[in-house]
Parts: structure tokens; sequence; C-alpha cells
């Protein structure tokens, strides 16, 4: 079934979100999406070309491209090489994210709930003792949190700090600054006045121990993924080390492969 192309074009209202809050492709991504959830097109539908959604938004077909393709990630559009994006099964949002920026990552955070379940010194296990540089056993400032998505828990976080910023963040109330910001980096940089440049991710397959079990409210030794991650300013300094753990099913990872 064809869609009417020029209708489809002319429903969709870009500019919602204010500019910079967010990158074009997530924008004009959310835009699509909205006008799937509000005017609920057969499945099948054939979409407006690449072309012709690149001259409405009045950007790049790489932009474009990576708009349809997180919404064929998540169901809501179905990509066939060589016919076109057809609109897919998928009619309800989906605890499904993609964080390929840093300000992903703050939306994801701002979107879920937290609990705070440490905040203090504890001792270095000797994954972040490594990546600090440090001894592993010694004391430093700690946070573990765990992120709630509609009442369910979906992600267990920790993390750990290097010397140079470890009393400051001591002394600090981070329970206001997470409260408020829900981003654990985002509030040692609020803290600090250092600011991330990168921030460096592992990913990796394990199975949830009995606390990680626990937390996420899941059978122990079920497979989750876990995401090392350690944050740097732009001259190279590290100012957090931390993991991640997710359910496998609130987690998708995607990347492309570019000829040089």
């Amino acid at each position: 079934m064809l869609m009417q192309q020029e209708s489809f074009i002319d429903a969709l209202e870009f500019g919602l979100i204010p500019d910079g809050s967010s990158p074009l492709y997530a924008r004009i991504s959310e835009c699509i999406e909205r006008y799937i959830q509000e005017k609920s097109p057969q499945q099948g539908t054939r979409m407006p070309t690449e072309n012709q959604l690149s001259k409405h938004f009045d950007v790049s077909i790489v932009t474009i491209r990576t708009a349809l393709r997180q919404l064929a990630d998540r169901g809501l559009l179905e990509r066939q090489q060589g016919t076109g994006t057809f609109i897919g099964r998928a009619r309800s949002r989906t605890p499904t994210w993609s964080i390929s920026t840093l300000d992903d990552l703050t939306r994801f955070s701002q979107s879920t709930d937290i609990e705070i379940l440490h905040l203090g010194p504890a001792r270095l296990p000797a994954w972040a003792a490594e990546e600090l540089r440090a001894r592993t056993g010694e004391k430093r400032f700690h946070v573990r949190i765990v992120r709630y998505r509609e009442g369910r828990g979906c992600q267990l976080t920790e993390a750990y700090y290097p010397k140079h910023i470890d009393q400051q963040l001591m002394a600090s109330d981070m329970r206001a600054y997470l409260q408020r910001t829900h981003l654990i980096v985002g509030a040692v940089e609020e803290i600090t006045g250092e600011r991330v440049a990168v921030i460096r991710q592992k990913i990796s397959a394990t199975s949830a121990t009995k606390a990680i079990a626990e937390t996420l409210q899941i059978p122990i030794r079920t497979p989750i993924l876990q995401i090392a991650r350690v944050s740097e300013t732009a001259d190279g300094q590290v100012i957090q080390v931390g993991r991640s753990f997710y359910q496998t099913h609130d987690y998708a990872y995607a990347f492309d492969l570019y000829r040089k």
C-alpha cells in the first residue's frame, strides 16, 4: 500500500523540541514516531523516500538514515534494501533507548527515576583500582544507584573517583545534585567544575549476581549486559570510572562500518 506522501510530509511537525536540546536525527525520529502513534497508518504503508524527507527537513541523507534506523531498530519501521521504508508492526514506545552521544545519555537519565543505594567511601575493587591506577582496597568516594522506568528496575550503576577530586565529592551534597540531574557524571561535573569530553565504553555479557538480581528483580544468573565506562576530560584526565548493568531486552547495540 502506498502512503499519500505529500499528506504524510505535511503532517510532520518539526521543531517541537527546542534547537540545541537534541541532535537533528533524534528530533526527526521523534516527529515521525509521533505521526505513527497519532495517525496509526496501516502496517506495510510505504514511507516517503529519503530524498523527500531530506528536502522537507533540510538535512543530509545521512541524518535521515540515522533517524529512520532508530525507528527501524524499535520495530516502528521496516527497511527493505532497494525497495524502501515501510510502517512496521510496533505501535507503542518500548523501553529500548538509542544512546550514541553524551546528550543522549543525559536525556535517557532524565527520563528515569533513580534510587540512591550508596554514597560515601568504599574500598576500590580490582577493576576500578586498575582504571584509577590506585591500590585495590584503597578507600574512595563511591556512588551506587538503580534506575527505574515505568516502575521497573532497568539499570544498576556504580562509580568510583580519582584522588584529586575524591575529597571534594566527599564534602559535597551529592544526593541533592543526583536528585536534580539524575546523571552521576553530570553531578560530578557540577560539583568539581570538570567537564567530560569523552566516555570510553566496553560492553560485555555477564550474568546477574545475587545482589544485582535482587536490585533489578530478576532471577540469579540471568544473562545481562555490563557496560564499563571511563569518563575523561579533554586532556585525558580520568574523573570517573563506573559499571552499569542492564537487562538484555532493555539494551540494543548498533554501529556502522565505513570504508576509508
